[in-house]
């Protein structure tokens, strides 16, 4: 037979698990939402470079 600590520890370690993998999800979300980020800077960085090194080249683009 379990005794009424063995009950509560186990669920105690449940919950405690519960909690860990949904902090890991919240990170991988945040992460993911931060290489979405820097996926948008890289592509308007990028689009930048080609209207300056159109300009440069002495074609008239019109800037975005």
């Amino acid at each position: 037979m379990t005794s009424q600590g063995d009950v509560a520890e186990r669920k105690k370690n449940r919950e405690l698990d519960a909690l860990r993998r949904d902090t890991s999800a919240v990170a991988r979300l945040l992460k993911q939402a931060r290489m979405d980020e820097i996926r948008s800077d890289v592509i308007l960085a990028k689009s930048q470079l080609t209207n300056v090194e159109s300009r440069l080249a002495g074609k008239s683009e019109p800037l975005d």
